[in-house]
């Protein structure tokens, strides 16, 4: 398989951890875009980059505007001529229950800014870079779980489903193009995250997120989106 190039946020640890490693081992290249630089630098470490597969871009969603944006994609185009092949939009934050009428406002404008924004403006600016590749893939991770049982979700459950309309709206946008965009409605999977949310719950009874990585790995590099994975376009 020719390697190819692939952007992934929330990188450092969970669900994007677990990709990061699988696409690797395939042997592709990978930008891991992350708040999290010392997590980071301990996944570059592990992953033994002795090929230069691996650039780290250490980027905090919440306090980025729009020129650092626009200043990764002139980076990103400058290191990769040939564009980017896939980009996986999984960084999030999930904030603990709680029903709207209690939830923080200043938590509540840093998730949405966070979940829904930041993509926005990370779908403006690689866009042009998956344009490039004979065969862009653009993948936005989402939570069945917010259709399933949307109480106590609160600004984490809005932007998902913000997000969700975001990925269709792109994709019936750039129809002719070539790139294909994926969404990830996904079931419950065990992270550190969710474990401090349901500190009771047995991580070993959940789908683990090296399996749920397999999942989208699949739907990127084979186009088998599997029963969690819908293709837009």
């Amino acid at each position: 398989m020719q390697p190819k190039t692939y952007l992934i946020t929330g990188a450092a640890k969970g669900l994007g951890r677990e990709l990061s490693i699988q696409l690797y081992q395939a042997g592709h290249q990978l930008i891991l875009l992350d708040k999290e630089l010392k997590a980071l630098n301990a996944l570059y470490d592990e992953l033994e980059d002795n090929e230069e597969r691996i650039a780290l871009y250490p980027i905090d969603l919440l306090g980025a505007n729009i020129d650092d944006y626009k200043n990764m994609q002139a980076i990103l185009m400058e290191a990769y001529p040939h564009g980017l092949d896939g980009v996986v939009l999984n960084a999030a934050i999930l904030p603990a229950f709680t029903p709207i009428e209690h939830f923080d406002f200043g938590q509540w404008y840093e998730v949405l800014h966070t979940n829904l924004n930041a993509n926005f403006h990370l779908i403006q600016q690689t866009l042009p870079l998956l344009r490039i590749s004979e065969d862009g893939k653009l993948c936005a991770i989402s939570d069945r779980a917010i259709h399933e049982m949307p109480a106590y979700y609160g600004a984490y459950g809005v932007a998902k489903a913000g997000l969700e309309q975001l990925m269709r709206t792109v994709a019936t946008e750039n129809g002719a193009s070539n790139i294909a965009f994926y969404l990830a409605q996904l079931p419950a999977f065990a992270t550190e995250s969710r474990g401090r949310l349901y500190p009771g719950e047995n991580p070993y009874e959940l789908t683990s997120a090296a399996a749920v990585a397999e999942s989208i790995y699949k739907a990127l590099l084979e186009d088998d989106c599997g029963e969690w994975i819908e293709k837009l376009h």
